[in-house]
């Protein structure tokens, strides 16, 4: 068995870098551990780095993305359609939304934990013959993250409050979403919304507890409608969207819709940002499926995955 760490010297403001470099290569020279670091270039460089890496190899790798959720992103996408290859995370990036749901947070940071753990089968969403490991956005939460994403290129505004300033300028500016869609294949529907939050994972954004009732093994889509409500009530809801008890407010049918499904079809009618895994796309259709067990994923040693709150919708 390899091991492989592609570390994204650019995440997290490029702060836990050299410090991780010296700790994987201290750890795995100590323990006679088969291993390489590689430093990715740019976007994309990752995925085409593990599908190499796999063509030319025929027993067990196992890839780390050092980084955030983008560069996870790009992992899972190499890696996928080689049985023999998973994926594993090393979150040094801004949001590290997808290790949030998983138990011992600190052991995806211990050397020994990532080398002496398993490999877990969880679900991938499947979008325009891509691939998504912890959510798509659109709307609000879409042009947050393109607020962020200008912000971060400031070294001195903390990771917090990028997500707190970038909220602020949509709050005011009020960006919506209509779309048509169809849930498992069924009727067309028509919505006008402020956001929508298509999750495998049951967090978004550095943090918001989006999907409440999201579980990364469960199988489902987690899909969250929020209405083009005033300005009023969604600040309203906002902390309660934060820490996912928003499903529990007394009258949240008028402002949010909340569905467990399979597949989702959205005709957004003209291009729209796309928050993928934190970074963006643009596209004016998303065909939308869970792939229940298609991510092998390097579970460290003493994490589980957390298991979802029941649902009764």
């Amino acid at each position: 068995m390899k091991h492989y760490f592609l570390i994204n010297p650019a995440a997290g403001k490029g702060k836990l870098y050299r410090r991780l470099d010296g700790e994987i290569r201290t750890f795995c020279e100590g323990q006679g551990v088969d291993y390489e670091v590689y430093y990715t270039k740019g976007a994309g460089d990752a995925e085409d780095y593990i599908r190499r890496t796999c063509h030319k190899n025929s027993g067990e790798l196992r890839f780390y993305a050092c980084g955030g959720d983008g560069t996870l992103n790009e992992a899972a996408n190499g890696a996928a359609g080689y049985p023999n290859a998973a994926v594993g995370v090393i979150p040094t990036g801004t949001g590290n939304d997808f290790v949030r749901n998983f138990t011992c947070r600190e052991r995806f940071f211990d050397m020994g934990a990532q080398i002496g753990g398993r490999v877990a089968g969880l679900d991938l969403i499947e979008y325009n013959q891509r691939y998504a490991t912890t959510t798509l956005n659109s709307g609000f939460d879409a042009e947050v993250v393109k607020t962020v994403l200008r912000i971060k290129r400031y070294p001195v505004v903390p990771v917090k409050a990028a997500y707190f300033i970038g909220a602020l300028v949509q709050l005011i500016s009020k960006p919506g979403v209509k779309m048509r869609v169809a849930i498992d294949g069924g009727e067309i529907q028509e919505k006008d919304l402020l956001l929508v939050c298509i999750g495998n994972s049951a967090y978004c954004g550095g943090g918001f507890h989006s999907g409440p009732h999201a579980g990364v093994a469960d199988g489902e889509l987690d899909v969250c409608f929020i209405k083009n409500v005033s300005r009023l009530t969604f600040l309203s809801l906002l902390g309660s969207y934060k820490d996912g008890t928003y499903l529990q407010r007394r009258g949240i049918d008028k402002i949010a819709e909340y569905v467990k499904c399979h597949s989702l079809d959205i005709d957004f009618g003209e291009p729209r940002s796309i928050s993928v895994d934190g970074e963006l796309v643009e596209s004016d259709r998303l065909s939308v499926r869970i792939k229940p067990g298609a991510l092998r994923f390097c579970l460290p040693a003493g994490c589980e995955a957390i298991e979802p709150l029941p649902y009764l919708p």
